[in-house]
């Protein structure tokens, strides 16, 4: 029998390799990214890993968290989470300006896109997932690094709301599997029908562990 992938907690030192893993995922298997940087994947996949280094440095100056999975040393999956204390839900300081910098004309979309998850994210204090990708599929690293966070959530006195928002409704499915559940989806402006999912799991108590042969979210 396979072992259980070890979940390791992810620091500022490994913002790049982070960045750089989520980006080659998502430049390949998103179809959202494939509006915001059309026809040229190496571009994608530049823009994409300069925006998640911004991302993921201001989670970690937040007080945010990653946790990560090795396979023979090398991060094959990671999840970026950030901690809102309630309040508006605003860009990391000098995020926006970075990121017209980094995407030039193709600002506009990359704008359209985070206003709609700024408008979605509710402004209750929780814990949202903002980044997740596994690079080698169907072996259950995205579901344990969720799995992993939730328990962790669960074991707090009084919980915490969690949210994320998925970028299809596969993945979405995924995550009913996994308690949670979905508000309206939500169209991109100006984006020939791209839509998100937004999603959210309310307080509970302990969860049960689930078999490796369980829900995988990928």
């Amino acid at each position: 029998m396979t072992a259980p992938a070890e979940v390791v907690e992810l620091g500022p030192d490994d913002t790049e390799e982070i960045a750089e893993l989520i980006a080659s995922v998502f430049a390949d298997q998103i179809a959202i990214t494939r509006w915001l940087v059309p026809d040229n994947d190496k571009l994608r996949t530049s823009l994409l890993r300069q925006q998640f280094i911004l991302l993921i440095t201001g989670a970690f100056k937040s007080g945010g968290r990653v946790d990560g999975i090795r396979v023979d040393a090398k991060l094959d999956a990671a999840a970026v989470w950030s901690m809102h204390p309630g309040g508006e839900v605003t860009d990391p300081p000098g995020y926006d300006a970075k990121l017209r910098q980094i995407t030039g004309d193709l600002y506009p979309r990359f704008r359209a896109l985070d206003d709609v998850f700024q408008r979605t994210t509710p402004d209750s204090p929780h814990d949202h997932l903002d980044l997740l990708a596994a690079r080698t599929r169907r072996q259950g690293h995205g579901t344990t690094l969720v799995t992993h966070h939730l328990r962790r959530v669960d074991q707090q006195p009084n919980g915490s709301l969690v949210t994320l928002h998925a970028s299809s409704t596969q993945a979405a499915w995924l995550y009913h599997r996994l308690d949670f559940e979905s508000d309206e989806p939500v169209q991109i402006p100006d984006s020939d029908e791209q839509f998100i999912y937004p999603m959210r799991r309310h307080p509970r108590g302990p969860m049960p562990r689930r078999s490796r042969r369980g829900v995988h979210i990928v």
